[in-house]
């Protein structure tokens, strides 16, 4: 039997959407660090009544340190089990009055049978404890631990954490994401977050805290820094991977004549240069030779960098370095549009601007010459700024991570199939002929 064509379009279809949307929930899945608070596990006679927590992130590293207030509500003195999910947990620690308390690793499945609740999280492992509590006490204890992150197939790091939903005082209670040596433009997307609290501090320190009335805090960021140059060691020629070692060790006159060495003679036609370009400008700008700096940063075609919001970097560099201060035409022209483009692409990195950064507005004092070269940075569109205005990307990304987006898309494609080959069938039966006869 032949398979009508418009049946096989909307099986390609199908398949096209299916596969990216399959990869994207594994990743999501495999990839998202889930933390949670400590649970009472034994008795409803005692309650956490408080919490003061904070989660410090060093590029891929997470500590934990909370306080917890546990109060036995009763006048007898009671046993109180407390457990804390684990999620590839290391250096637990559990203390009372500064004693440490022996904590017992337990399997999830344990957990399940002894302690049944439809409240509790469902985690593979525990750490418990034991308290006993004389009749109205009240105790502070203190969490921590480390964790280590791990990235996905794109640089993107994912942490999700979970309040206690039985947490009797959650007003008086904080949690604070404590990002170090981390800039605005390094976050992708946040959950639960307080926007107007969160503080720029000084020593690239960066504080959010988490929405009382949210019982997720979620913060997905990549490493621009680190991602721009690890790209390199994925070239096929050797002096890709020298440009970056040469990099990291800080070597930066080094970088340079590898670079000047490989734009003379490229070995890998499939690696972008203007990733070379731009690791060129960094090395003037770690070497405070700005006008270097700024002299390659005209010549880049910002929308085939890697990542490519690469761009919010170079942004926030070069702001630091001109404070406002713009008298080239096509500098400006770049610091306006990378700007605008952080206004609507990127909350953090825009709300940076609004509070720490420079306006680059023209206030007329500087006049665009009409420099008619091809690396000038273009205007957007009003297509492109209708787009932008609607978060076009986030609304795609939130769709892909959808729990039900590929059953969904089979759905769709199969009856859009469905109708489409009723309809065409029902037409070649209504279609008028003749017929002649000798």
């Amino acid at each position: 039997m032949r398979v009508k064509p418009i049946i096989m379009i909307f099986i390609l279809f199908t398949i096209v959407f299916f596969v990216p949307f399959s990869v994207a929930s594994a990743e999501n899945g495999q990839n998202v660090w889930n933390g949670y608070d400590l649970e009472v596990l034994n008795t409803y006679d005692s309650q956490l009544v408080g919490q003061n927590s904070t989660i410090e992130i060093i590029e891929d590293k997470l500590i934990y340190n909370g306080e917890y207030i546990v109060k036995n509500k009763t006048d007898k003195t009671i046993e109180v089990i407390l457990g804390l999910p684990s999620n590839n947990l290391e250096n637990v620690q559990i203390t009372d009055r500064g004693s440490s308390i022996k904590h017992y690793n337990r399997n999830g499945s344990y957990i399940e049978d002894k302690y049944p609740s439809e409240s509790l999280p469902k985690a593979a492992k525990w750490h418990t404890i034991s308290l006993w509590l004389k009749g109205g006490e009240t105790r502070n204890l203190n969490v921590r631990y480390e964790a280590k992150l791990i990235n996905d197939s794109k640089g993107v790091y994912s942490v999700r954490y979970n309040r206690n939903k039985n947490l009797m005082d959650s007003e008086a209670s904080t949690i604070v994401l404590s990002l170090r040596d981390f800039f605005p433009y390094n976050i992708l997307d946040t959950t639960g977050i307080i926007s107007d609290k969160a503080i720029f501090g000084s020593n690239n320190h960066l504080l959010l805290e988490m929405n009382k009335d949210s019982e997720i805090l979620g913060l997905d960021y990549e490493l621009l820094d680190k991602l721009s140059i690890d790209r390199l060691d994925f070239g096929s020629d050797k002096k890709l991977k020298n440009i970056a070692a040469s990099f990291r060790k800080k070597e930066y006159d080094t970088v340079n004549t590898l670079c000047d060495e490989y734009i003379k003679n490229p070995g890998d036609p499939a690696f972008s240069m203007v990733q070379i370009q731009y690791v060129k400008a960094e090395a003037y700008r770690k070497q405070a030779n700005f006008e270097k700096y700024f002299e390659f940063l005209k010549g880049l075609d910002f929308e085939k960098l890697y990542p490519n919001r690469l761009k919010y970097k170079i942004l926030y560099d070069a702001d630091r370095i001109l404070q406002g201060k713009v008298q080239d035409a096509q500098l400006l022209a770049i610091m306006k549009s990378l700007q605008a483009q952080a206004y609507t692409d990127n909350e953090y990195i825009g709300k940076w601007m609004q509070g720490d950064g420079n306006s680059y507005e023209d206030d007329g004092s500087i006049t665009n010459r009409g420099d008619s070269s091809p690396n000038k940075v273009k205007e957007d569109s009003v297509v492109a700024k209708t787009i932008k205005h609607l978060k076009l990307e986030n609304i795609i990304y939130k769709i892909k991570a959808f729990k039900y987006t590929p059953l969904i898309v089979i759905v769709a494609a199969f009856l859009l199939g469905y109708l489409f080959g009723r309809r065409t069938k029902k037409r070649k039966n209504t279609i008028s002929y003749y017929t002649f006869k000798r």
